[in-house]
């Protein structure tokens, strides 16, 4: 979850709540279908730690990882 700056969230920090309420919203997405396959994951992050390492600039990475989280 990202906050309104585009950056990660910290759920410690979340009311009892917001927390029941993120779980709630994520089960419902698993229910109806609004998944990633672990595969799919697993080949995103592989692409991105090569190209990391291959040079990339940070700011293209951290680009790339948070349209993984935005998806």
């Amino acid at each position: 979850m990202l906050n309104n700056m585009n950056k990660p969230e910290n759920a410690a920090t979340w009311s009892k709540e917001r927390f029941d309420a993120e779980l709630e919203k994520g089960y419902n997405d698993m229910l109806n279908g609004r998944v990633t396959p672990l595969d799919d994951v697993y080949a995103e992050l592989s692409k991105a730690i090569s190209e990391i390492k291959n040079g990339a600039k940070a700011a293209d990475a951290e680009k790339f990882i948070k349209g993984l989280m935005n998806s």
